[in-house]
């Protein structure tokens, strides 16, 4: 099957062989071989020949767009051709000295195996979901912010990066006060997600966390939404107060 199977300017995917495993879809992390060849069947890399897999995470756009599009939606055991143009492959500037400027490259990509993204992304109604069982909601923007924009109702205020990056002494014990154990359910807010998004996967990747949900879009969307705020009551021993 080819799909689309269109001009040269376009991505190419075929399936060799059709794999029966895990799905691989964006955030999740994948592990494959792959050869690589120039149109006039040069092999230019080979993860086979070195016997040595190749991982990166579908999303984060750290391979060149044909190869994310490209290995989207495979499972595990299959095996795809990819005929790359250049716009989603080097461009104009090439690679390496191996690859030319503007060409347009094949690949053969085997999926070995799928590792899923260790958190979970929520947005604004499941946000409310989980307010509403009672799920550990904390907010971890500064004080300022806080005040700024109000916090939800329900949250707790424990702040976790200050304006430059750098990291609260003091998280891991307030974070202790507020969960059991590391198996506990904890989700986590900040202005727009990008900050939570780094400590969630703290959290899961490093940190033994098991149960780490991200409001994906922050307290910005869901004000924008709509939703209702509360005025913030700085808590005791705040970080930055």
């Amino acid at each position: 099957m080819i799909f689309p199977a269109a001009a040269q300017s376009e991505l190419q995917i075929r399936d060799i062989e059709k794999g029966s495993g895990e799905e691989a879809n964006v955030g999740e992390t994948v592990v494959v071989h792959y050869t690589g060849w120039l149109m006039d069947g040069t092999k230019f890399d080979s993860s086979v020949d070195r016997g040595q897999p190749f991982s990166f995470t579908l999303g984060e756009r750290r391979v060149i767009p044909g190869w994310e599009k490209g290995v989207e939606g495979m499972q595990v055991g299959g095996k795809r051709e990819l005929i790359i143009p250049p716009d989603m492959a080097y461009g104009s500037r090439g690679a390496g000295g191996v690859i030319p400027p503007d060409a347009t490259l094949k690949f053969e990509i085997e999926l070995l195996d799928v590792k899923g993204k260790k958190f979970s992304d929520i947005g604004n109604d499941e946000l409310k979901e989980k307010l509403a069982s009672g799920a550990t909601v904390i907010d971890i923007r500064r004080p300022d912010e806080w005040k700024q924009t109000g916090v939800v109702a329900g949250s707790h205020l424990v702040t976790f990066f200050d304006e430059n990056g750098n990291v609260n002494p003091d998280f891991g014990a307030s974070l202790q006060k507020l969960v059991a154990g590391p198996e506990d359910e904890v989700v986590l807010i900040c202005r727009t997600g990008a900050r939570s998004k780094v400590l969630s996967q703290y959290l899961s990747e490093q940190a033994g966390f098991t149960n780490v949900v991200n409001v994906e879009s922050g307290i910005m969307s869901w004000i924008g939404d709509g939703q209702a705020v509360t005025a913030a009551v700085l808590p005791e021993n705040c970080w930055l107060c």
